[in-house]
């Protein structure tokens, strides 16, 4: 298996922070909406950050990431 250097592991830290920052804001903006079609376009793209985070740290996890 392939062992993540420092500048590795800052990226992916940095990937997953920005993960939930995107999957946090949509959310907001999604309870923020009066206009239906808005929110779900917000809340769609909040549930594909939340996936990205979660498939992430899923792979990192099972040290399936090379």
């Amino acid at each position: 298996m392939h062992h993540l250097t420092q500048r590795e592991l800052m990226y992916l830290e940095d990937f997953l922070k920005a993960e939930q920052l995107a999957y946090k804001s949509m959310s907001f903006m999604a309870e923020q909406c009066t206009d239906q079609s808005i929110k779900q376009l917000c809340q769609d793209c909040a549930q594909s950050h939340k996936q990205n985070y979660q498939t992430m740290v899923k792979h990192l996890n099972h040290g399936n990431l090379q």
